[in-house]
């Protein structure tokens, strides 16, 4: 063999063994699979926050304030104003109220007088009795939250700005004494204004005596149809009532009587009901 052959036999050989694994020694362990975390779990979302507390998706209180145009279903003989100006007072009214004016304060710019006289109050009612005059209003005020502002919306008697509020009520009892010329009184009644007055402080001065029997004596005395049930007037909610009788009412704890209160109807004497 030539020493060229050799020499390329032994470097051929000396490859050979750095390439191979030296005898007595372990294979190599493979490589270990590392397995990737499961992906956690998504928390589940939070349910969106109620509009209205519980128990007020069928029941709602609501103020108004009227806009009226000149020829709109019931419009005072003062109203001149055309529609497109009645709708661009009511979205005036509408952004003050967003901006956190008072209602009260802003009813008294209301075309409606009789939810006018109630600082806007347009009452409290479930939604399968509400009244037959606003049932444009009643999809507007449900889908509304509490203390949220609606747009103007177009009404047979003007553009209607309409606010949610908090349902709240009170149950009561009373002693109506009437007058002659109260509203909702009957031709029997004679007695004048003071008469009445004075007849009502008396049966307050009964009322207020210990171990008095409120229901007893609303029975016998009071002049209205709650007289039969002793005076109850049930739990009614805000804006049902005239402005002084509920003022006067939710001021009661329950079991206390009110001072003599007047309203159009005669002269009240009220027990708040536990």
């Amino acid at each position: 063999m030539t020493r060229a052959a050799l020499s390329c036999l032994v470097l051929l050989l000396a490859a050979c063994d750095g390439g191979a694994a030296k005898s007595g020694e372990p294979p190599a362990e493979p490589a270990k699979k590392v397995e990737a975390p499961p992906p956690a779990k998504a928390e589940p979302a939070a349910p969106p926050a109620p509009k209205y507390p519980q128990g007020e998706a069928d029941e709602a209180c609501a103020k108004i304030v009227v806009v009226a145009w000149q020829g709109a279903e019931g419009a005072e003989p003062t109203v001149t104003r055309d529609k497109a100006a009645a709708q661009a007072r009511a979205e005036e009214l509408r952004t003050k109220l967003s901006s956190g004016t008072g209602f009260a304060e802003l009813a008294g710019e209301s075309d409606e007088p009789k939810t006018k006289a109630k600082g806007g109050a347009m009452g409290t009612y479930a939604k399968d009795k509400w009244p037959e005059k606003y049932a444009p209003l009643k999809d507007v005020v449900f889908a509304l939250g509490i203390g949220e502002t609606s747009a103007a919306v177009e009404h047979p008697h003007g553009f209607v700005v309409a606010q949610r509020c908090k349902v709240e009520k009170v149950h009561t009892r009373h002693i109506l004494v009437r007058y002659a010329g109260a509203k909702n009184a009957e031709a029997k009644i004679k007695r004048s204004k003071e008469e009445a007055q004075k007849l009502a402080t008396e049966l307050h001065a009964e009322a207020s005596k210990a171990g008095a029997d409120f229901e007893a004596l609303a029975k016998k005395r009071s002049e209205d149809s709650s007289a039969e049930r002793g005076g109850d007037l049930g739990s009614v909610g805000r804006g049902m009532f005239a402005p002084a009788f509920e003022t006067a009412a939710f001021a009661l704890k329950p079991g206390e009587l009110s001072a003599v209160i007047e309203t159009d109807f005669g002269f009240h004497v009220i027990q708040r009901v536990d």
